[in-house]
């Protein structure tokens, strides 16, 4: 099993990275300047569509921008940054994350993103 602190480290010298990339970087705007292979091949946005962009807006401090490209990633890059913080609370405790609270949290994220998906398709 790998070392968490490790794994803690690992992740945010990852976020930090991310944030200093997403930062240097203007997204387009326009829909056609995309990597998303489901757009290309459909015409239709993906459930995760406008997510790299939105936290390039993020990045930048535009909650509202971010908010109006992906409505998920304010609160997603939120629990991100609270569960970097709160790992080491855990890690010193030896506490883990059961299986079936991990699967349902998941399973929550995915929910989320298909509602979002679906509502962003039909309206």
């Amino acid at each position: 099993m790998p070392d968490p602190w490790l794994a803690w480290g690992v992740a945010g010298a990852a976020m930090v990275a991310a944030l200093f990339v997403l930062r240097a970087w203007t997204p387009s705007n326009d829909p056609n300047a995309t990597l998303c292979i489901f757009r290309r091949l459909t015409h239709h946005d993906c459930a995760t569509c406008g997510m790299t962009r939105a936290f390039a807006h993020l990045a930048h401090g535009d909650w509202r921008g971010a908010f109006a490209l992906h409505p998920l990633a304010p609160p997603l890059a939120l629990e991100l940054v609270l569960l970097w913080l709160a790992a080491p609370f855990a890690i010193r405790r030896g506490l883990e994350v059961p299986p079936r609270v991990r699967d349902r949290w998941l399973l929550g994220h995915a929910a989320a993103f298909l509602l979002l998906w679906a509502v962003r398709l039909f309206l």
